[in-house]
């Protein structure tokens, strides 16, 4: 690994297209880190490493040509015409002959080129390449001009382990294609003469700074080309990627993994306004959000008591869950059904899970009775078929040493459980309420979940079901997302489907 979470930069190497020789690595770094192999058409010309003479005259043409008899074995996926910013090239199953090439420690440019030097679809995107033991991140470059075929094409690769998770490399490669861009469009420095020092010079400090500190501040001294430019300076930077928020419903039920609190104290000290209370430092819904989030309310209900529209307290949630300030589970109750996972294992191998495990569920460890093996033990026996009361019942868990709903909830967040969800299914046909009267979401009448209205009421008979509620009975949606939505609880539900009597149940 490079800086802390980074993944390490194994080599930063040139490419650029020669008119006369092809797809070349004018420059690399480490030197030597590209393979330059004789037998598939390699040769050296003043230290530049040629690729086949066949796959050059290819590039010259237009079109996207047909990649399949390609030596690279590799698959390759494009968006066509559509908007795709990253495009991902991933590997095929190599034929036992050419093994011995891909585990080499070297990078076999000749499997790569015409896809480091692409077509024009490609120009201008994240590009990344599985190739061997390594993982090529590029962002091609073409600008039309003065220049032989009317074109300079280059590509400033980065290489990792094919292992490596370099979605953070994505904005720095951008970066470092584009700067180039704007440095040859304006001082001529991949085309003219003397440009290779200020490139290794650039190239070395990416390596060693971006693989120690994870930033770099460069200076180019480029008074050899443009007077204007005699010092330029690059500042560049990792910062950790942040996925896409995930989708946040009613039900679930946001947990806290920070001290909100001393979040808010840092953030007054560091606007350094003692005279400023801390709450209006902060987004007011926010923080009335933050407020109603204990580990047992769901979105739902955060919405009523704060008073705040739901999507609002979602976009909310969405926003503090982007940055790992919350994570999400499910409504407990002590008639769901969990069944353990295979990273039931991690608490067995990791004993600063065993411990951060004991200080949640035993009321931050003060039940000192009560061993670590012991809460492993009721992890390995929970079962699919059994309700969580049924479970404390058959293993005699301690409730007052041993909080069951942090118990549960610490599995669910740790992938240890998983929630077994219980789908009502209509199967028989439905009796129809009188226009509503007998709708669950009805209030006019006050009649309960699965009540039948009075005969004064021009009811029907007793096990009919709302509209509303008849219309999520179709296997899709969940007991969790049922009651929500009808704002009943699941004892009403249950009460309602078993009068009824064409209600099955699928556990997924």
């Amino acid at each position: 690994m490079g800086c802390g979470k980074f993944p390490k930069i194994e080599a930063i190497f040139l490419a650029q297209f020669h008119p006369d020789l092809g797809p070349v690595v004018r420059l690399s770094v480490p030197e030597g880190a590209v393979e330059l192999d004789e037998n598939k058409g390699y040769s050296s010309n003043n230290g530049v490493a040629r690729g086949d003479d066949d796959s050059s005259s290819k590039l010259a043409e237009g079109g996207v040509a047909s990649l399949s008899n390609s030596s690279s074995h590799l698959g390759f996926f494009y968006g066509g015409e559509q908007p795709v910013e990253v495009v991902e090239l991933i590997k095929r199953p190599i034929h036992p002959k050419v093994s011995a090439a891909v585990r080499s420690d070297k990078i076999d440019f000749n499997a790569i080129q015409a896809l480091v030097i692409p077509k024009l679809p490609l120009f201008e995107r994240l590009v990344t390449v599985n190739t061997g033991i390594f993982k090529i991140m590029c962002y091609p470059i073409s600008i039309v001009g003065n220049y032989a075929r009317n074109a300079l094409i280059f590509n400033m690769c980065f290489a990792f382990d094919i292992k490596a998770d370099t979605k953070c490399f994505g904005p720095v490669v951008k970066r470092v294609g584009c700067l180039l861009k704007e440095l040859e469009i304006s001082s001529g420095l991949l085309s003219g003469s003397g440009g290779e020092r200020p490139l290794m010079l650039m190239m070395r400090q990416l390596v060693t700074k971006l693989n120690d500190h994870g930033e770099c501040q460069i200076e180019l001294d480029l008074s050899d080309f443009s007077q204007f430019m005699a010092s330029t300076g690059i500042s560049i930077k990792l910062f950790p990627y942040y996925g896409s928020p995930r989708d946040i419903e009613p039900y679930h039920v946001p947990i806290r993994t920070i001290d909100f609190e001393m979040v808010k104290l840092k953030s007054a000290q560091t606007v350094n306004q003692a005279d400023i209370p801390d709450d209006i430092l902060w987004d007011i819904a926010l923080d009335r959000v933050m407020q109603c989030m204990d580990g047992v309310n769901h979105v739902g209900r955060i919405a009523a008591l704060t008073k705040i529209r739901e999507e609002t307290v979602v976009l909310a949630l969405r926003h503090l869950d982007y940055y790992g300030c919350i994570v999400l589970a499910d409504i407990f109750q002590f008639g769901n059904i969990y069944e353990t996972q295979y990273r039931i294992m991690d608490i067995y191998r990791h004993e600063w899970l065993q411990r951060e495990c004991y200080n949640y569920v035993t009321n931050d460890g003060t039940a000192g009775d009560v061993q670590a093996e012991e809460l492993i033990r009721l992890y390995s026996t929970i079962q699919k078929r059994k309700t969580v009361a049924e479970w404390v019942l058959e293993n005699e868990v301690d409730t007052e040493r041993i909080d069951v709903r942090r118990f549960i909830v610490f599995g669910v967040i740790h992938k240890i459980l998983r929630r077994v969800h219980c789908y009502p299914v209509l199967c028989g046909p439905e009796v129809k309420a009188c226009d509503g009267e007998q709708s669950m979401a009805t209030e006019d009448n006050g009649a309960s979940v699965g009540e039948a209205a009075s005969p004064g009421h021009g009811g029907s008979d007793n096990g009919s079901l709302g509209r509303q509620l008849a219309g999520m009975l179709d296997g899709t949606h969940h007991m969790d997302e049922i009651c929500v939505s009808m704002d009943k609880d699941a004892a009403a539900l249950q009460q309602a489907f078993d009068s009824h009597g064409s209600i099955e149940y699928m556990y997924i």
